[in-house]
């Protein structure tokens, strides 16, 4: 019984862990705040942390977690809305070092002080593939695609493994028109993720341009088993380059 209730706890512990965790993640990417799930989350952590406080057995876990989780989606109403407060200074304990003024300005549409609160962390030496790539979208988003192509190499350099930064850096030289250099660099975001449906219906649509429907008609079938919204806009293309 010993090892059973050992056992329950951990378990316990590891479940309301993930869920500070994930309360750390939505802050990090700048999500709004969940009440409901910040007061599953504290339940659960005040159910774990009370087993060994009043020396309790484990066993109580398995009404303590489920009913955290019912008294979170109650919350919604009176009083028991009065549980945010407490649970918002818990979400805050996971918040610490989440704060990235760069994301919440991308996020908000002033891309330019965005690049401006990259520039100044790659500058600071907190440089990191995340930074160089968002930087890269927001200087794509005000149309310096050369600063934007620049960035993602930059990605690439620290990380070799981003199909993400080498997809964006082919949307990059698609809009300038160098469609080699488009071509390959979807090609390698597809030998690093192969199912990596964007860079596939990108490729197809570079094919489809410059008049190579027979690629063009190889990366639409392979999408349209996988993904028939990309497929869709990839066949759009090749029917209009037909005609």
């Amino acid at each position: 019984m010993q090892i059973i209730n050992i056992i329950l706890w951990i378990a316990g512990l590891l479940w309301a862990v993930n869920h500070g965790v994930l309360i750390r993640q939505k802050a990090k990417n700048e999500q709004a705040t969940e009440h409901t799930f910040e007061v599953h989350a504290m339940l659960a952590a005040i159910s774990v942390a009370s087993i060994p406080v009043l020396s309790l057995s484990s066993l109580h876990l398995l009404w303590m977690l489920p009913s955290s989780f019912i008294l979170g989606l109650a919350s919604v109403v009176w009083p028991l809305k009065l549980l945010w407060i407490p649970a918002s200074m818990y979400g805050s304990l996971w918040y610490i070092g989440t704060r990235d003024p760069a994301r919440a300005f991308y996020l908000a549409g002033d891309y330019a002080k965005a690049i401006e609160c990259y520039e100044q962390s790659i500058l600071a030496r907190r440089d990191s593939a995340e930074a160089r790539f968002r930087l890269g979208l927001a200087y794509d988003k005000v149309g310096n695609t050369p600063k934007a192509i620049e960035s993602f190499h930059g990605v690439i350099k620290m990380k070799p493994s981003s199909s993400e930064a080498y997809c964006n850096l082919g949307m990059c030289y698609k809009d300038i028109g160098n469609y080699a250099m488009a071509i390959d660099s979807f090609r390698e975001a597809l030998r690093i993720k192969p199912d990596y449906a964007k860079a596939r219906g990108n490729l197809g649509l570079v094919y489809a341009h410059i008049g190579d429907i027979a690629n063009a008609l190889k990366e639409y079938q392979v999408l349209r088993t996988s993904n028939e919204v990309h497929a869709a806009a990839l066949y759009s293309a090749i029917t209009a380059k037909k005609g």
